[in-house]
Protein backbone atom coordinates (compact mmCIF):
# COMPACT_ATOMS: atom_id res chain seq x y z
CA UNK A 1 0.00 0.00 0.00
CA UNK A 2 1.26 3.44 -0.95
CA UNK A 3 0.05 6.71 0.57
CA UNK A 4 -0.16 9.88 -1.50
CA UNK A 5 -0.62 13.35 0.02
CA UNK A 6 -1.22 16.71 -1.61
CA UNK A 7 0.88 19.54 -0.22
CA UNK A 8 -0.59 22.97 -0.82
CA UNK A 9 -0.03 24.97 2.38
CA UNK A 10 -0.83 28.26 0.62
CA UNK A 11 -3.69 28.57 -1.89
CA UNK A 12 -1.55 30.39 -4.43
CA UNK A 13 0.97 27.51 -4.53
CA UNK A 14 0.92 24.80 -7.17
CA UNK A 15 0.16 21.41 -5.62
CA UNK A 16 3.12 19.22 -4.69
CA UNK A 17 2.66 15.51 -4.11
CA UNK A 18 4.20 13.53 -1.29
CA UNK A 19 4.46 9.75 -1.54
CA UNK A 20 5.14 7.26 1.25
CA UNK A 21 5.06 3.50 1.69
CA UNK A 22 2.95 1.96 4.45
CA UNK A 23 5.79 -0.29 5.62
CA UNK A 24 9.32 -1.38 4.73
CA UNK A 25 8.16 -3.57 1.87
CA UNK A 26 6.30 -0.73 0.15
CA UNK A 27 9.31 1.48 0.82
CA UNK A 28 11.41 -1.02 -1.13
CA UNK A 29 8.91 -0.88 -4.02
CA UNK A 30 9.33 2.88 -4.23
CA UNK A 31 13.11 2.45 -4.36
CA UNK A 32 12.88 -0.35 -6.93
CA UNK A 33 10.53 1.44 -9.29
CA UNK A 34 11.89 4.94 -8.93
CA UNK A 35 13.65 6.60 -11.87
CA UNK A 36 15.54 9.83 -12.33
CA UNK A 37 12.91 11.49 -14.53
CA UNK A 38 10.37 11.18 -11.72
CA UNK A 39 12.18 13.88 -9.77
CA UNK A 40 11.77 12.38 -6.30
CA UNK A 41 13.45 13.71 -3.15
CA UNK A 42 13.72 11.19 -0.30
CA UNK A 43 13.26 12.03 3.42
CA UNK A 44 14.06 9.87 6.45
CA UNK A 45 14.64 10.52 10.15
CA UNK A 46 18.36 10.63 10.91
CA UNK A 47 19.48 8.03 13.47
CA UNK A 48 15.93 6.74 13.96
CA UNK A 49 13.58 4.40 12.16
CA UNK A 50 10.87 6.20 10.19
CA UNK A 51 8.80 6.01 7.05
CA UNK A 52 10.35 6.75 3.67
CA UNK A 53 8.80 9.98 2.45
CA UNK A 54 9.23 11.25 -1.12
CA UNK A 55 8.50 14.69 -2.52
CA UNK A 56 7.88 14.90 -6.26
CA UNK A 57 9.50 18.01 -7.64
CA UNK A 58 7.54 20.18 -10.05
CA UNK A 59 8.86 20.46 -13.63
CA UNK A 60 10.36 23.89 -12.89
CA UNK A 61 12.15 22.64 -9.76
CA UNK A 62 15.60 21.11 -10.15
CA UNK A 63 16.42 20.48 -6.49
CA UNK A 64 15.11 20.92 -2.96
CA UNK A 65 16.49 24.47 -3.01
CA UNK A 66 13.72 25.40 -5.46
CA UNK A 67 10.93 24.08 -3.23
CA UNK A 68 8.92 26.57 -1.11
CA UNK A 69 9.81 26.46 2.59
CA UNK A 70 6.19 25.70 3.52
CA UNK A 71 6.17 22.59 1.31
CA UNK A 72 9.50 21.49 2.75
CA UNK A 73 8.03 21.78 6.25
CA UNK A 74 5.15 19.51 5.20
CA UNK A 75 7.67 16.84 4.21
CA UNK A 76 9.76 17.23 7.36
CA UNK A 77 6.77 17.12 9.70
CA UNK A 78 5.25 14.12 7.92
CA UNK A 79 8.53 12.23 8.06
CA UNK A 80 9.09 13.04 11.75
CA UNK A 81 5.53 11.94 12.57
CA UNK A 82 6.23 8.46 11.15
CA UNK A 83 9.16 7.92 13.51
CA UNK A 84 8.21 6.44 16.89
CA UNK A 85 11.33 7.85 18.55
CA UNK A 86 11.60 11.07 16.55
CA UNK A 87 7.96 11.96 17.05
CA UNK A 88 8.49 12.10 20.82
CA UNK A 89 11.31 14.61 20.54
CA UNK A 90 11.06 18.40 20.45
CA UNK A 91 13.33 18.25 17.45
CA UNK A 92 15.23 15.78 15.31
CA UNK A 93 17.21 15.84 12.09
CA UNK A 94 15.76 14.59 8.83
CA UNK A 95 18.15 13.37 6.16
CA UNK A 96 17.21 14.10 2.57
CA UNK A 97 18.68 13.16 -0.79
CA UNK A 98 17.50 12.68 -4.40
CA UNK A 99 16.10 9.22 -5.16
CA UNK A 100 18.91 8.51 -7.61
CA UNK A 101 21.45 8.81 -4.78
CA UNK A 102 19.91 5.88 -2.88
CA UNK A 103 21.61 2.50 -3.02
CA UNK A 104 19.88 -0.81 -2.32
CA UNK A 105 21.70 -4.15 -2.37
CA UNK A 106 20.39 -7.70 -2.08
CA UNK A 107 22.10 -8.05 1.30
CA UNK A 108 20.07 -5.28 2.91
CA UNK A 109 16.95 -5.82 5.00
CA UNK A 110 13.56 -4.55 3.77
CA UNK A 111 13.46 -0.76 4.04
CA UNK A 112 17.22 -0.49 4.51
CA UNK A 113 19.21 1.78 2.19
CA UNK A 114 22.61 3.38 1.81
CA UNK A 115 23.87 6.24 -0.35
CA UNK A 116 25.98 6.40 -3.48
CA UNK A 117 27.48 9.66 -2.22
CA UNK A 118 27.07 11.24 1.21
CA UNK A 119 27.95 14.58 -0.42
CA UNK A 120 24.48 14.57 -1.98
CA UNK A 121 22.79 14.10 1.40
CA UNK A 122 21.53 16.98 3.49
CA UNK A 123 20.35 17.05 7.11
CA UNK A 124 17.57 19.44 8.08
CA UNK A 125 16.30 20.03 11.59
CA UNK A 126 12.58 19.43 12.16
CA UNK A 127 11.03 20.93 15.26
CA UNK A 128 8.08 20.11 17.50
CA UNK A 129 5.10 18.28 16.01
CA UNK A 130 2.74 20.60 14.13
CA UNK A 131 -0.65 18.92 14.48
CA UNK A 132 -2.50 21.53 12.42
CA UNK A 133 -0.15 20.93 9.50
CA UNK A 134 -0.45 17.15 9.81
CA UNK A 135 -4.25 17.37 9.96
CA UNK A 136 -4.25 19.38 6.74
CA UNK A 137 -2.08 16.79 5.00
CA UNK A 138 -4.11 13.92 6.44
CA UNK A 139 -7.28 15.21 4.81
CA UNK A 140 -5.64 14.87 1.39
CA UNK A 141 -4.29 11.36 1.89
CA UNK A 142 -5.33 8.59 -0.46
CA UNK A 143 -4.22 4.95 -0.41
CA UNK A 144 -3.30 2.73 -3.32
CA UNK A 145 -3.70 -0.88 -2.20
CA UNK A 146 -1.86 -2.32 -5.20
CA UNK A 147 0.48 0.34 -6.52
CA UNK A 148 3.10 -2.00 -8.00
CA UNK A 149 1.50 -2.31 -11.49
CA UNK A 150 1.29 1.49 -11.75
CA UNK A 151 4.86 1.92 -10.49
CA UNK A 152 6.06 -0.70 -12.98
CA UNK A 153 4.23 1.02 -15.84
CA UNK A 154 5.62 4.43 -14.88
CA UNK A 155 9.19 3.15 -14.83
CA UNK A 156 8.79 1.15 -18.05
CA UNK A 157 7.40 4.16 -19.90
CA UNK A 158 9.63 6.64 -18.03
CA UNK A 159 6.44 8.62 -17.44
CA UNK A 160 6.38 10.42 -14.06
CA UNK A 161 2.68 11.24 -14.45
CA UNK A 162 1.32 7.66 -14.46
CA UNK A 163 0.79 7.30 -10.71
CA UNK A 164 -0.47 10.81 -10.05
CA UNK A 165 -2.68 10.80 -13.13
CA UNK A 166 -4.39 7.69 -11.78
CA UNK A 167 -4.85 9.39 -8.41
CA UNK A 168 -6.31 12.53 -9.97
CA UNK A 169 -8.70 10.52 -12.16
CA UNK A 170 -9.92 8.43 -9.22
CA UNK A 171 -9.45 10.96 -6.40
CA UNK A 172 -13.08 11.12 -5.22
CA UNK A 173 -13.34 7.34 -5.09
CA UNK A 174 -10.00 6.97 -3.32
CA UNK A 175 -10.87 9.64 -0.74
CA UNK A 176 -14.19 7.94 0.02
CA UNK A 177 -12.39 4.62 0.45
CA UNK A 178 -9.94 6.30 2.82
CA UNK A 179 -12.79 7.83 4.86
CA UNK A 180 -14.49 4.44 5.05
CA UNK A 181 -11.30 2.78 6.34
CA UNK A 182 -10.91 5.46 8.99
CA UNK A 183 -14.53 5.08 10.14
CA UNK A 184 -14.08 1.32 10.35
CA UNK A 185 -10.84 1.70 12.29
CA UNK A 186 -12.47 4.18 14.68
CA UNK A 187 -15.44 1.86 15.17
CA UNK A 188 -13.16 -1.06 16.02
CA UNK A 189 -11.38 1.03 18.65
CA UNK A 190 -14.72 1.89 20.28
CA UNK A 191 -16.01 -1.69 20.08
CA UNK A 192 -12.95 -3.96 20.19
CA UNK A 193 -15.00 -7.05 21.09
CA UNK A 194 -17.78 -6.53 18.55
CA UNK A 195 -16.50 -9.17 16.12
CA UNK A 196 -16.09 -11.68 18.97
CA UNK A 197 -19.66 -11.04 20.13
CA UNK A 198 -20.98 -11.61 16.62
CA UNK A 199 -19.06 -14.86 16.39
CA UNK A 200 -20.45 -16.03 19.75
CA UNK A 201 -24.02 -15.16 18.72
CA UNK A 202 -23.70 -16.98 15.43
CA UNK A 203 -22.33 -20.11 17.06
CA UNK A 204 -25.05 -20.19 19.73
Amino acid sequence: MVYIYESRPIDTFDSHFIISGRDQFENDLLIKYGFREWGLIWFHADQYSSGHVYLKLLPNEKSLDDVPEEVLQDCLQLCKSTSIQGNKLDQCKIITTPWHNLRKSGFMKPGEVSYKSTKNCKKIRCYQRNQKLLNRLGKTRVELNDAEPLLHQAKKEKDPSVLLRYVETNRDKLIEEEKSRRREKKSKKKNPNKDDELTDDQSA
